[in-house]
């Protein structure tokens, strides 16, 4: 069984910075700033552009197919389902979960995920160029999640369970940094 962790930029993810590394871990867009990764996952361009200036050679960059560089690296995912059609992402974190599958994990761990409770991320102020927070969730994104249980078994850590599909698991911070 392969095992990837997950980092999304909701403020719940803060709690796990200091956490022993882990075999696979893919993060999102300036997660280098708080933690080393094996890989990390970027969708919008102005995010791209600041990481090129100086990209970490002990990292694997990636972004959606129509923004590939010499920097980021680029997939064609094997999820597939009605309105994904094997996209890479809808944002940074679903191709993150992308990524992970296509890599071959058959589990996730998943941190700072904290859909439907807020849109904040820790990197709003790294964001100069939005002039709002956008919404982090969608009917699609939520299929996504679905799709992604049902393939591998996707544990979500966080103190507040919703429902975003019967196969995910939820696992509390406290047991979760019990076990790491």
């Amino acid at each position: 069984m392969s095992k990837a962790t997950v980092w999304w930029n909701g403020p719940s993810v803060k709690q796990f910075y200091n956490i022993p590394a882990q075999p696979l871990e893919i993060g999102c867009n300036f997660i280098l700033n708080h933690r080393k990764m094996h890989h990390v996952c970027v969708y919008d361009r102005p995010v791209m552009i600041q990481i090129e200036k100086n990209p970490d050679p002990n990292v694997k960059y990636w972004t959606r197919r129509q923004l590939g560089t010499n920097v980021f690296n680029t997939f064609d995912s094997q999820i597939k389902y009605k309105h994904y059609r094997g996209i890479s992402g809808f944002c940074s974190g679903t191709l993150a979960l992308a990524l992970a599958v296509q890599l071959g994990a058959t589990e996730i761990d998943l941190l700072g995920c904290d859909w439907s409770l807020t849109n904040e991320s820790i990197y709003d102020q790294q964001y100069t160029w939005r002039k709002f927070q956008p919404n982090k969730t969608s009917k699609d994104k939520f299929k996504l999640l679905q799709v992604i249980s049902e393939m591998v078994q996707l544990n979500i850590v966080h103190h507040k369970p919703r429902e975003l599909g019967e196969k995910i698991k939820w696992i509390t911070p406290e047991d979760y940094l019990a076990k790491h």
